[in-house]
């Protein structure tokens, strides 16, 4: 996956979508994602890591949404019932199939800055998210761009929570 900001603020709002599980606007957001040349495949690798925070259970509803974009061949069924079942299997052992490409991943790791400014408490967790996403090379300006995709996207609500959370963040560490 080789994204430009604007592409990777698309999985950040994709991320907040399923954690408040707005089917209407996340299915929105997939198709302009879909439209835009975001893979089926990308989607799907993308909501195992997010579950994290958002829940398995949101994740798996979130799959009926890709599922109802799939093509009319159905031509990525199998991709979808493969992403079903780790999060099914994620639910029962309690552990994610994450293999070592996956960790530290731009995509995943933004992705899941997006679900965790998405709950209403996890200021902790999602300092710990923004120094991980510092370390993978994103800057202020790029992170502060993603309030307003949050704004566009999302709600005004979650942008909100997450333009405090950053400055939080950026206040400490300098």
């Amino acid at each position: 996956m080789n994204h430009n900001n604007t592409d990777l603020f698309v999985f950040v709002a994709i991320a907040a979508l399923v954690t408040v599980h707005d089917k209407p606007l996340l299915k929105r957001a997939c198709q302009h994602a879909l439209n835009d040349g975001v893979s089926m495949q990308e989607l799907c690798d993308t909501l195992p890591h997010i579950s994290v925070y958002s829940g398995v259970p949101k994740a798996l509803l979130s799959l009926e949404v890709l599922k109802s974009l799939d093509d009319t061949k159905g031509s990525h069924t199998l991709l979808i019932k493969r992403t079903e079942q780790q999060l099914k299997t994620a639910l029962t052992f309690g552990q994610l199939p994450f293999g070592i490409e996956q960790q530290n991943n731009r995509v995943f790791e933004l992705a899941s800055l997006g679900a965790l400014f998405a709950l209403d408490d996890a200021s902790s967790l999602v300092s710990e998210q923004l120094k991980r996403c510092v370390l993978l090379g994103y800057s202020r300006e790029q992170l502060e761009l993603l309030v307003i995709e949050l704004a566009r996207k999302v709600s005004s609500h979650i942008a909100m929570r997450a333009k405090c959370n950053l400055e939080k963040h950026f206040a400490k560490v300098g």
